[in-house]
């Protein structure tokens, strides 16, 4: 269906660029001699809402002209349509709204979806014709319908498929002063040319949609030389890119399976476009001269994106990786895990929006439990997801989130919201929900209880800058070092310089070992005695220094505990509250051990751990493992 959208789109007014060209804005489109305006049937307008058919679709037209956006609405059955395209968009703030007249009658927007159909109504040279039809999910279903919204969601996949999916970042916009981002791009050449972000993008996409033919990244030796083709320009280019990367598109729930449902997606900026596919390629090449361009959200989404492809071409071949082989609940889990931490302005859209791709990828109907229905609380979706997958699976690391707001839900239901990656599932039989889903019975062992714990701090109280060092930050690795650090290097027979960094080693790969130790920047940290640094301090501080302070108060987030042998854990949810007694576990078909705590002959999980130093740190919790090990039941309520 979507070649045949393609090819009929091809067939339409104008003869458009051909991918990887960039119109400059005198040129003129050559208009094509055989176009026809489309001969459809006249429609009803479809706003105010009337109800869906089974087979039936709304699409918007938007009306060209100045002053007020005006828009159009019609509903018919989705196979009568020739072409549309699929707006993959963020909703934004809420309570930033705009209005637009929608037949004839005023309806509100936000700002954000607002500044797309202004945008979009001066048509772009390379989207489309007054006659083309938007489906945009804020107007095409009436969202005070919830049975509608159900029934929609379900049925996300066909649309974002057949159409052709355009999506909106937001308008160009002046980068921050003093961008942290800024500072940290390198100073290719003595003399940079002041270009705006307008002509920065502009000049980003057109490389980026030519690249490979019109230029090469490369050289005949295989060097990278991408800076002396964007010149004087390298600079603004790449604080481009990063400025693209933070748009909050990259961070939405519902804008993972827009792009994945369509093959060659394209991406609008204000009125400049490239093709996803093309973004995606420089930016990996680009990332390869500044790393600091995986700090960024989007380049997380543009990683799984590569995963969920790569699941997708899985389906093509007939091998036992095919996921239309594994079943619904391995694949869901797969999404699940590649996907990891998003956002969504409901919370049960963290499982929903999902939906579509699961059904792409798997092809098969979805189970009841799993049909979307908005009249649940999220809370209530979450237990029946997580009760459907332990049953399918036994995969247990679906216990790991980092933090875990539900009520009213066993311990063991995982709040997907905060759902973390991880390694790829492994099926564990000894795992079982029981009849009335209340308790979650597994198999493993006691490792110990904890000798010591220090709390978590939350990130704004520890979080050092350029003219201060928090006295909290200060003061919790003072304790840190008494009460954790110390026992773990006595036991262990090392010094707590050897501890601190084999606790630092992992965790974070964009950090070089510079000149500065991660052991003497903790010193510095643990022993300031002045809140606020002085000025010097301050620009002495390198850009090592900083990630490496920044990445030593991350892990302070979250409890801190270490057991008799001197293995040092941190608890995974930075929302644990760890009490004595508590004891640490290791789960049958789990790859870290967890804590938990009794409740007459039942526990409550308390979250995952994981070993930053010591014996348990690289274990390998495998049949050698568990060969000499008295096993004992796990009944987590």
């Amino acid at each position: 269906m979507l070649v045949d959208s393609v090819v009929q789109h091809a067939k339409s007014k104008l003869i458009l660029p051909s991918k990887g060209q960039d119109l400059e804005e005198d040129e003129e489109i050559e208009e094509d001699e055989d176009y026809e305006p489309l001969d459809e049937p006249m429609r009803e307008p479809a706003y105010p809402y009337q109800p869906l058919g089974e087979t039936d679709i709304r699409l918007l037209r938007i009306v060209p002209g100045t002053g007020d956006v005006e828009c159009l609405l019609h509903q018919m059955p989705l196979a009568e349509v020739r072409f549309f395209y699929a707006l993959s968009y963020v909703w934004g703030d809420m309570m930033d709204k705009k209005t637009i007249i929608l037949e004839g009658k005023p309806f509100q927007v936000t700002k954000n979806l607002y500044e797309a159909l202004h945008q979009f109504r001066e048509r772009p040279h390379d989207l489309g014709y007054p006659e083309d039809y938007f489906w945009i999910d804020a107007i095409c279903i009436n969202q005070q319908d919830i049975d509608e919204r159900s029934k929609q969601v379900s049925r996300m996949v066909e649309i974002y498929h057949v159409g052709h999916v355009v999506v909106w970042l937001g308008p160009v916009q002046d980068s921050p002063p003093g961008s942290l981002f800024r500072k940290t791009i390198r100073k290719v050449r003595s003399s940079q040319s002041e270009i705006s972000s307008d002509q920065a993008i502009k000049t980003l996409f057109k490389k980026a949609n030519s690249m490979w033919t019109e230029w090469d990244p490369v050289d005949d030796d295989d060097n990278i030389i991408i800076e002396d083709e964007f010149g004087d320009s390298y600079d603004a280019v790449v604080y481009a890119a990063v400025d693209i990367l933070q748009r909050p598109w990259f961070q939405r729930v519902w804008t993972i399976q827009e792009a994945c449902l369509n093959t060659y997606p394209n991406v609008y900026v204000g009125r400049h476009s490239v093709r996803l596919e093309n973004f995606v390629k420089l930016f990996k090449i680009l990332a390869t001269q500044q790393k600091f361009l995986y700090i960024p959200p989007g380049s997380a989404r543009i990683i799984y994106l590569d995963k969920i492809n790569q699941l997708y071409q899985q389906t093509i071949f007939d091998g036992d990786e095919n996921p239309k082989k594994l079943g619904t609940a391995n694949v869901l889990a797969m999404l699940l895990r590649v996907t990891g931490q998003k956002i969504s302005s409901d919370p049960r859209d963290q499982l929903y929006g999902l939906l579509g791709l699961l059904k792409h990828l798997d092809g098969d109907e979805l189970p009841k439990e799993l049909a979307p229905d908005y009249h649940l609380p999220h809370d209530i979706v979450y237990w029946n997801y997580a009760a459907f997958l332990f049953e399918s699976l036994g995969d247990l690391k679906l216990l790991d989130c980092r933090r875990n707001e539900l009520q009213n839900v066993p311990s063991w239901v995982p709040d997907f919201r905060h759902f973390s990656l991880g390694p790829e599932f492994r099926t564990e039989p000894t795992v079982r929900v029981s009849s009335d889903r209340k308790t979650l019975q597994l198999r493993g062992c006691v490792l110990g209880t904890f000798h010591s714990a220090i709390p978590g701090r939350a990130l704004t109280d520890i979080m050092p800058n350029a003219k201060k060092i928090p006295r909290q930050l200060s003061n919790h690795l003072e304790e840190f070092e008494k009460r954790i650090l110390t026992p773990s290097a006595t036991i262990r027979k090392m010094t707590v310089e050897d501890v601190v960094d084999e606790m630092m080693k992992s965790a974070t790969r964009i950090i070089s070992e510079g000149t500065v130790s991660f052991y003497h920047v903790f010193q510095h940290l643990k022993e300031s005695t002045r809140e606020k640094r002085s000025r010097s301090a301050g620009k002495k501080r390198t850009t090592n220094v900083r990630w490496k302070e920044e990445a030593i108060a991350g892990q302070f987030t979250s409890p801190f505990i270490y057991l008799a042998d001197g293995t040092i854990l941190r608890v995974a949810r930075d929302d644990a509250d760890v009490k004595d007694g508590d004891m640490v576990c290791i789960f049958k078909g789990a790859w870290e051990p967890s804590l938990v705590r009794a409740t007459g002959d039942n526990y409550i999980f308390l979250g995952r751990c994981v070993a930053k130093g010591g014996p348990l740190k690289g274990q390998k919790f495998d049949d050698d493992f568990w060969a000499d090990k008295e096993m004992q039941d796990f009944n987590l309520i």
